[in-house]
């Protein structure tokens, strides 16, 4: 996404004006991760946007009394008020969504149905599975939605509340969208979240790590719920498809559910199975190497993995234990 923007700078006039912006918000980013010798550090687009809902609190920021001024620099590239910061982050989040998140074609995300497959296929498993979806697209709605019935925690009216979930368990899923979703959004009147039929002119989705761990409803219910589950006392397994370990608060979760509780395992995807990419995850999970074995390393996409791999004999090959008592409920 970063490619894309930085494309958009330099070729399309709408977004010229926001080129020497871009330009001083980057460059500080990455002195930023320089300063403590972090050089390998990733810009994206995430970091960005972090960075940008800092700097429009302004004097608002907890920190700014101990700040002496604003750079001039940045003074001169924000606009008054920082106003035109504001219209470059809405830019980027329009762009986000639009060019993104959305797609324009749920049949390309068929291969969801490797879901499906492991819930209700020969010699499936039968039990309530609960997803945490870092994803904003409704691909898990629509695909596996079409045969079976998800909790998602909105009733008849279209309203959520966490009381929804008391009854998930008679649900062949129950699915939890830590960031947020296409289809929400806040009713004018009411103020209340509310799921719209198809996605929404203007989703409520969360863009930006310090934004998500906010003390509201569904996204505290919902972490809380996560790290519930981590710390199942008959939890063996964590699989993580497609996930970049780049939300810390999510890492964290994952990294005390293993250090905890010696049965928990964690398996993860990845694109490049590398030494050097193992011990990046190792690192963002916060685990030494004597954990190294607890970690499974998958080499495979998400397409692959949900379209041929996932299966409950896969797991049971993964899992320390018997395939007596491997899914009990």
């Amino acid at each position: 996404m970063v490619d894309r923007v930085q494309n958009l700078i330099l070729h399309d006039d709408s977004w010229s004006a926001y080129k020497e912006l871009y330009y001083y918000l980057r460059s500080c980013i990455q002195f930023a991760d320089g300063i403590f010798g972090n050089f390998e550090a990733s810009f994206n687009i995430e970091k960005l946007l972090i960075v940008i809902n800092e700097l429009e609190k302004k004097e608002r920021n907890s920190i700014f009394p101990f700040i002496g001024a604003w750079d001039n620099r940045l003074l001169d590239l924000a606009g008054e008020n920082f106003k035109k910061l504001a219209e470059f982050k809405e830019k980027i989040r329009t762009e986000l969504v639009n060019q993104w998140v959305k797609i324009p074609s749920y049949k390309t995300a068929d291969y969801y149905n490797g879901f499906t497959k492991l819930q209700f296929g020969e010699n499936g498993l039968g039990i309530g599975l609960k997803v945490f979806s870092l994803n904003y697209d409704l691909c898990f709605e629509k695909i596996v939605g079409q045969k079976t019935e998800i909790e998602l925690g909105f009733d008849e009216s279209g309203e959520w509340s966490y009381n929804n979930f008391e009854l998930s368990d008679s649900k062949s899923y129950t699915l939890y969208k830590l960031h947020g979703s296409l289809d929400w959004y806040t009713d004018a009147n009411s103020k209340k979240l509310k799921q719209s039929s198809e996605a929404n002119a203007d989703p409520l989705l969360i863009f930006g790590e310090i934004n998500k761990l906010r003390a509201i409803d569904p996204y505290l219910f919902y972490i809380y719920e996560f790290r519930r589950f981590c710390f199942h006392p008959d939890l063996k397994l964590i699989i993580c498809i497609g996930y970049s370990f780049s939300d810390d608060h999510i890492n964290d979760i994952i990294s005390q559910a293993v250090k905890n509780k010696a049965g928990t395992k964690v398996l993860t995807t990845i694109h490049r199975s590398s030494d050097d990419r193992q011990n990046e995850i190792l690192k963002s999970l916060k685990l030494s190497t004597e954990f190294r074995d607890r970690v499974i390393f998958e080499q495979t996409d998400a397409k692959q993995f949900l379209g041929q791999t996932l299966c409950k004999e896969y797991l049971i090959t993964k899992i320390d234990n018997s395939a007596d008592t491997l899914f009990a409920s």
